[in-house]
């Protein structure tokens, strides 16, 4: 008899969590995810607040604690990155973990805050949003977590004018964060993830 059911792929995980860490550890080993120290996934917790820059270049990281992770990630993991909260259930632990080795930025809807952005009595529809050709390349490096240096890098272009186009689109999006922007762009179908 053989197993149909779809295999998940083998992500290695170093765990930095603190006294979060045998939580996590069981969480994963449960999954079937390995730990190694020679990881695809860094997961670590608020204590890595202080310095976040012994952080940079991990090859993908998860950050259990505030929102405030949303706002380091993007500029110093090399590839995705998902901030969860510490009481996330292990199936959010295992989608932000392979979310994040996959290269993809990953966010509770809690942390999008979409609706903070605009009054409810100023809905916006796709037809009331033009986005030139360029705004939507950046808004689809955006969504994929991509700090503005890396979609210069992706695009050909100067960081400036990455930061450029981002403003632009908080401006038409009325938006005041990246993750606000993903989030409005999804909910008006300019972007899918």
């Amino acid at each position: 008899m053989t197993d149909d059911r779809p295999t998940r792929p083998t992500v290695r995980v170093l765990l930095a969590a603190g006294m979060l860490g045998a939580g996590v550890r069981a969480i994963l080993a449960d999954a079937g995810l390995d730990t190694a120290d020679d990881a695809d996934v860094l997961i670590v917790d608020d204590s890595w607040l202080a310095d976040p820059s012994e952080l940079a270049g991990a090859p993908a990281v998860v950050a259990l604690g505030g929102a405030a992770w949303a706002t380091v990630l993007p500029a110093l993991s090399a590839g995705g990155w998902a901030v969860l909260p510490v009481d996330a259930t292990p199936a959010e632990l295992v989608a932000g973990a392979l979310g994040a080795a996959a290269g993809l930025a990953v966010l509770p809807p809690a942390l999008l805050g979409a609706d903070e952005d605009v009054p409810d009595d100023l809905p916006l529809t796709a037809s009331d949003v033009s986005l030139t050709p360029r705004e939507r390349d950046v808004l689809i490096l955006l969504a994929e977590g991509l700090s503005n240096k890396r979609a210069a890098r992706d695009l050909g272009v100067s960081e400036s004018t990455v930061k450029f186009h981002v403003q632009a689109l908080y401006s038409k999006l009325g938006v005041q964060s990246r993750a606000g922007a993903v989030a409005r762009g999804i909910a008006l179908g300019l972007v899918s993830v």
